[in-house]
């Protein structure tokens, strides 16, 4: 595993296991509803949306950090990597973590 990989996998976890955010709660909550939204999961949990957000290309995490995750931009990115990925979100299936589309 790279230096970089290693970075970006710390930055997840340490995202994820932000509980006294508001900001981070909300976004958690937006994930939920877009997986909902786009029909992945139906009342989507929030281990659904863990799941689906260790999926996201590093790219997304980095803007997500930077601009926030529901930013119209990394929203598009978001909306990108369902459409590429749906049948294997559906399935809950492990995706290689890319760095960009």
């Amino acid at each position: 595993m790279s230096y970089k990989h290693n970075n970006l996998f710390a930055m997840r976890e340490m995202y994820w296991n932000d509980v006294d955010s508001n900001h981070v709660q909300t976004e958690k909550q937006y994930f939920c509803d877009t997986l909902n939204h786009h029909g992945i999961f139906t009342n989507p949990s929030l281990e659904d949306a863990k799941y689906f957000f260790f999926t996201l290309p590093s790219i997304i995490i980095v803007k997500g950090y930077a601009l926030g995750f529901m930013h119209p931009t990394v929203q598009d990115l978001i909306f990108k990597h369902i459409q590429n990925n749906i049948e294997l979100l559906k399935s809950r299936k492990n995706l290689k973590i890319q760095f960009n589309f």
